[in-house]
């Protein structure tokens, strides 16, 4: 036992000093000669003014005692533009200016740093720092319709039109993607005046979504909308300038969001803030209670592509782009849930131009936590290894074996060890602003009825209460209501019904399994998996 517990202890704190590595990685250097230590405490909307407020243990030299704020863009690296506000250099120093919403001078987006003149030079001294309550300026603050964890990916052509059978399913949760290229582009009928600029987004488009959200916010459904970003002729400006290379690559099916040049941050902030708006619950058109930026992107080759490079750089790009995205939403609504996306590939070596989703996880919460720490959320797939193998609580073969363990560091986390992930999550150093364990959300996981039905059937169930016994998990959603065809020809039939509309096992088994015969479908998972002792197999967190 003592043995066992000084392992423990060594991996949490070899943990704790990557992660403390990575957070000074991105911090800034003010231990600079005659530059001092200086560091902005906090930015936040105050009315119609952001106040930042800084202190300083030791003072800078300076031609003039003034500390200048710099507002920068979110791809500025170093004071540039206009200096919007003064202090005289002291222990402590406040700013206060306009924020100037709904105008051309909104400094919502930007990040404020502080500079000196040393010898006619603008010097700064300390690490940037982005407003840190968005939330102020929303308009709604909407209670989730969050009545169970129980979700569901969505088939768009069973949606409304006097198809019931997500009522039938008693679905509690769905996710659905939204390609932000569909909006932007096409007729560009619909108009939306956003800070001192009119956008135009496409209706037909529109109507689709719409469709989508006002029915399941009618049926009392949590919707998770996931936000993308593939490629449209025409709308290059809307990915990153460190993308582009991969347009039409065969692998690629979406792209990294541009915050790297105006044109495509001013667009990237209007678009999601309009969607923000429109699904905020007033308009007649439903309600959108979490937001997903991207799609698992750690496997940014097919999902989130990027040029190659370096971790580290990927990860700034990308928290740029999610932040950019929460700031949008949440200064709409301000209990809307925003998410972080990655797979299972947990601590396996990727490869190729891929990252391990811990890894990646570290640096965007280190460059986060460094300019300033907000509430994102994880949005996590825990799909089994290999995906195709449904019995997720029995390993295929030996080789396979070694992929998941109860570990922190298993190579991949699925429903069989999810608890290693919200023990991850619940590490201090990876916890909210108040200091609270950060919501996770499974937003896609599924089981093949290759295996046969009745393996599908029980891994759902398992897979079901395995969140149901994890407090801090809001919430599973399988993967799908019907097989696709393109996942059918790689041995993924995950739907509950098959392609002509038949129903598997797994339909009544999802159904029910949350009802008044609750015990039977568990029993039949517990005997079809072998478990003698169904509460010790839950690994209850």
């Amino acid at each position: 036992m003592a043995k066992k517990l000084s392992n423990i202890f060594l991996r949490l704190f070899l943990t704790f000093s990557l992660v403390t590595f990575v957070f000074l990685f991105y911090s800034f250097d003010s231990n600079a000669a005659g530059t001092g230590f200086v560091s902005i405490t906090s930015a936040t909307i105050n009315g119609d003014n952001v106040v930042v407020t800084a202190t300083a243990s030791d003072l800078p030299d300076s031609d003039d005692g003034i500390f200048y704020l710099y507002a920068e863009k979110t791809y500025q690296d170093t004071p540039a533009g206009n200096v919007v506000a003064t202090a005289p250099i002291g222990a402590e120093a406040v700013f206060v200016f306009p924020l100037g919403y709904g105008t051309t001078a909104c400094h919502l987006y930007e990040k404020f740093q502080i500079a000196v003149l040393q010898g006619g030079a603008v010097v700064p001294i300390c690490a940037a720092r982005y407003i840190s309550n968005p939330e102020a300026l929303a308009h709604v603050s909407l209670p989730k319709k969050n009545n169970g964890k129980k979700g569901l990916i969505l088939d768009g052509a069973k949606i409304g039109n006097g198809n019931t059978e997500v009522l039938t399913l008693g679905v509690q949760q769905a996710a659905y993607n939204i390609n932000l290229e569909d909006v932007i582009g096409g007729n560009k009928v619909i108009a939306y005046p956003y800070n001192g600029k009119t956008y135009y987004f496409d209706s037909s488009y529109m109507s689709q979504y719409d469709h989508c959200v006002r029915i399941t916010s009618s049926q009392g459904i949590s919707l998770t909308m996931v936000l993308l970003n593939p490629y449209a002729a025409g709308e290059e400006y809307m990915i990153s300038p460190y993308a582009r290379s991969g347009i039409g690559r065969t692998r690629s099916s979406y792209y990294l969001m541009n915050t790297s040049e105006d044109a495509g941050l001013e667009a990237l902030e209007a678009v999601v803030s309009f969607l923000a708006n429109r699904y905020d619950g007033q308009h007649g058109v439903g309600q959108v209670d979490n937001w997903v930026i991207a799609n698992e992107v750690n496997a940014k080759d097919a999902w989130n592509y990027a040029d190659p490079m370096d971790i580290a750089t990927y990860a700034r790009l990308y928290a740029d782009s999610l932040r950019v995205c929460y700031t949008a939403i949440r200064s709409q609504n301000a209990n809307a849930t925003v998410c972080l996306s990655l797979d299972n590939e947990w601590m396996s070596v990727a490869g190729g131009a891929n990252y391990t989703a811990r890894t990646t996880l570290e640096h965007v919460n280190a460059y986060i936590q460094a300019q300033g720490n907000f509430d994102w959320a994880l949005a996590f797939h825990p799909y089994n290894y290999p995906m195709v193998w449904t019995s997720f609580w029995t390993p295929k073969n030996a080789k396979t074996a070694a992929m998941i363990s109860h570990t922190m560091d298993s190579p991949y986390i699925s429903m069989e060890n999810i608890e290693q992930l919200t023990d991850y999550m619940s590490l201090a150093f990876m916890r909210g602003t108040r200091g609270q364990v950060r919501d996770i959300l499974l937003t896609e996981v599924g089981y093949s009825s290759n295996q046969g039905e009745a393996a599908q059937a029980a891994a759902i169930v398992y897979a079901y209460y395995r969140t149901m016994t994890n407090q801090y998990l809001d919430m599973i959603i399988f993967n799908r209501q019907t097989d696709f065809p393109a996942e059918v020809k790689n041995g993924l039939s995950v739907g509950l019904s098959y392609q002509n509309g038949a129903r598997k096992q797994a339909f009544d088994f999802f159904a029910n399994m949350n009802g008044a015969n609750a015990q039977n479908y568990k029993n039949f998972a517990a005997n079809y998996a072998g478990i003698a002792d169904w509460n010790a197999a839950m690994n209850a967190r």
